[in-house]
């Protein structure tokens, strides 16, 4: 195949159209005034001047090294005509080539250590483009398995913490204390700006744990089964480990963000609505890892093996945002008044229970009404009873409670 030649000579005309005879070009590095210089030949065995002089016919020998220059053509009078930045000389076949036949192989330069997500295998290597190969110390047929260590021939390596459908936890009594693990994993977490929907993963590349100490409940009752939650912690990068006793009915739908109390030992862990971590930590983003389910003879003596251990994943823990988690029963009667508009604005069902004062006489009656619907109705027929209406809210729903005669009694809410 045949090739347009290029210009043999570098030809220079002036702003009368005549070739620019006499005319200078000064050559710099590109977007500077620092002189780059140019050649004579393509051996670039001889510098040009800096200016270049073009000879009788606006002419001059312009060879260019590698990189980027800027070139300012003036008359012989030192009148400067116009400057043009950003010239390469153009890549020919050779140095495509010569490109393309050695990239940087992986791990070349510096950092060549971190966590990768995916990398193709086949049978203990990973070759690249050049031929360079990179040694799995731990692969299968199919690719790199999820607790490989990667070596690479450039030097470092790279470890992939795997990512865990169910995470991995395991809790061990001894000396009258339970320890919580959490195993590497992988863990996405919610910014801590509440206004931003930023998503940032973090990797836990070795196990973290945290103790309760003997003598510290949580809020747990002897002898009777009780659910401690164990919570991941996104402390400025590093994911540290809490526990909390699911009776306490903390809100633990991932959707904001916690803070939490330093276990301090013996004693000092006692409130079923606390969070405790091994040191205290103020509103910070979370996970739910799992629960701990076990049933101790004596209250905060954890000699007892737990009876259950489940890490969050699948369907596990799907239920911690449904009716009854994460909630209390609340009374807001102080706050609550007959046929006003409330609006559940939790996020999650609530249950109100509400209850007039004693009845006048027959056909008192007391309503509830959720989104225009009459959904509970109590009319009393004897005199001095209490009548009491109790429905599920949905999120953000609209409700009120009407009395024919009498007053409010109470008002009770599940949240």
């Amino acid at each position: 195949m045949a090739s347009l030649t290029p210009t043999p000579k570098q030809q220079i005309y002036g702003s009368d159209g005549a070739p620019l005879v006499g005319g200078k070009i000064y050559t710099y590095s590109a977007g500077t005034t620092t002189p780059l210089a140019t050649y004579t030949d393509s051996g670039a065995g001889t510098a040009n001047t800096n200016p270049i002089i073009l000879n009788s016919l606006g002419q001059a020998n312009i060879w260019l090294s590698t990189g980027s220059y800027k070139f300012s053509v003036y008359t012989s009078a030192d009148v400067l005509l116009y400057t043009v930045d950003n010239i390469s000389a153009p890549l020919d076949s050779a140095g495509l080539a010569t490109a393309l036949s050695s990239p940087t192989p992986i791990g070349n330069t510096t950092p060549n250590s971190g966590a990768f997500t995916t990398l193709a295998a086949t049978t203990g290597t990973i070759t690249t483009v050049n031929a360079t190969t990179v040694n799995a110390t731990t692969s299968t047929t199919t690719g790199v398995t999820t607790t490989g260590t990667l070596t690479f021939s450039g030097g470092g390596s790279m470890t992939k913490p795997p990512e865990s459908g169910i995470q991995p936890i395991t809790a061990t009594v001894a000396a009258n204390a339970l320890t919580v693990t959490l195993n590497p994993t992988t863990l996405d977490f919610r910014s801590a700006t509440l206004t931003s929907g930023t998503v940032v993963s973090r990797a836990v590349t070795s196990a973290i744990s945290v103790v309760v100490s003997s003598g510290s409940t949580l809020g747990t009752v002897s002898a009777v089964q009780s659910r401690i939650v164990v919570l991941a912690l996104d402390n400025a990068g590093t994911v540290e480990l809490a526990v909390v006793n699911i009776a306490g009915g903390t809100n633990l739908t991932e959707t904001g963000l916690i803070s939490t109390t330093a276990e301090g030992g013996a004693g000092a862990a006692d409130s079923a609505s606390t969070v405790y971590s091994t040191t205290a930590r103020s509103n910070v983003a979370y996970r739910v890892v799992g629960y701990v389910e076990s049933t101790q003879t004596t209250a905060g003596t954890w000699a007892t093996t737990p009876s259950t251990i489940q890490g969050y994943g699948g369907q596990a823990l799907a239920s911690m945002s449904s009716l009854g988690y994460g909630q209390t029963w609340q009374n807001v009667s102080s706050g609550r008044a007959v046929s006003t508009n409330y609006y559940n604005t939790t996020g999650k069902p609530i249950m109100v229970s509400v209850g007039a004062g004693p009845t006048g006489g027959s056909g008192t009656s007391i309503t509830l009404t959720i989104d225009t619907l009459a959904v509970a109705t109590f009319t009393a027929v004897p005199t001095g009873s209490y009548p009491t209406v109790c429905a599920i809210v949905p999120p953000s729903s609209v409700y009120s409670v009407a009395v024919s005669t009498g007053n409010l009694g109470s008002w009770y809410e599940l949240r």
